[in-house]
């Protein structure tokens, strides 16, 4: 390789650490925004958690007992772009484990990704969404197509399947049937067919607002690690470029001073 090749390579690398960079600066706005969006979600989520436990025993509906049958929709939530390490691939193969053990199974994907891991894995997506969002209002289009499967008696169970970003892992949530009663019918909340729906929904809406940011953020600090080794891999490589061009470099002035001196010895 010649002093102008390695030259033009190490502009190239440099240019690759811009991209890096700047790639690990919006991770980490992103990163940033979804921690403070986790918390709303969370608090939200919890305490539509509490009103439906409340409500729970008061009501016989399906929504809160184990039905017979063996159909299970999963919901799989990654991202929507890679470059984020084995993110996506880490969502896929926890859920293909889960997928696996089902008896009879119904796929929802949330991202590009995924539907590209599924389809070349042989599975049939049910139900996808792409280019979708964390916002409250993507949480609610899901949940509202996952309720009306639900009471249609098309489905049996409903999990959820997402990284974590903040235990730093991918958890698998059930969130049908809705199991966790409390001890007590509520006295806060009227005990109407009304007020049993809207709870439900809010749940479903509030559960999925969660998972999505908690995904996101899981997403972003995937992609702002791999953009850091990226940026010290190609650094690393700046400098041994360097290196290797001034190695050149000398080797190639020592030849000049080498010939001139056989020259004037001819002379």
């Amino acid at each position: 390789m010649t002093n102008r090749e390695i030259k033009r390579r190490i502009l190239s690398v440099r240019e690759t650490v811009k991209i890096t960079k700047a790639m690990y600066s919006i991770s980490m706005a992103k990163m940033i925004a979804a921690k403070g969006a986790l918390a709303d979600a969370e608090k939200y989520r919890d305490g539509c958690l509490s009103a439906l436990r409340s409500l729970a025993p008061a009501f016989s509906e399906s929504f809160f007992f184990r039905r017979e049958g063996k159909r299970v929709g999963f919901l799989v939530v990654a991202a929507d772009k890679g470059l984020c390490g084995d993110h996506n691939l880490a969502v896929f193969e926890r859920a293909r484990a889960e997928i696996s053990a089902a008896e009879e199974r119904y796929v929802f994907t949330m991202g590009n990704v995924l539907h590209d891991l599924f389809t070349k894995a042989g599975y049939e997506i049910d139900m996808e969404y792409l280019r979708f969002s964390s916002s409250y209002t993507a949480a609610e289009t899901v949940a509202d197509d996952i309720l009306y499967l639900y009471e249609k008696d098309m489905l049996d169970e409903v999990k959820v399947v997402y990284a974590d970003g903040v235990a730093n892992e991918v958890r698998v949530v059930t969130l049908l049937p809705f199991e966790e009663k409390g001890d007590h019918p509520s006295e806060v909340f009227p005990k109407s067919q009304a007020t049993l729906v809207k709870s439900v929904r809010n749940y479903m809406i509030s559960s999925l607002r969660y998972a999505l940011v908690a995904s996101a953020l899981a997403e972003n600090k995937a992609r702002a690690r791999m953009m850091s080794q990226s940026t010290d891999n190609a650094e690393e490589m700046i400098k041994d470029l360097t290196a290797k061009y001034n190695r050149v470099r000398q080797e190639s002035i020592t030849r000049a001073l080498q010939d001139a001196s056989v020259t004037d010895g001819e002379v």
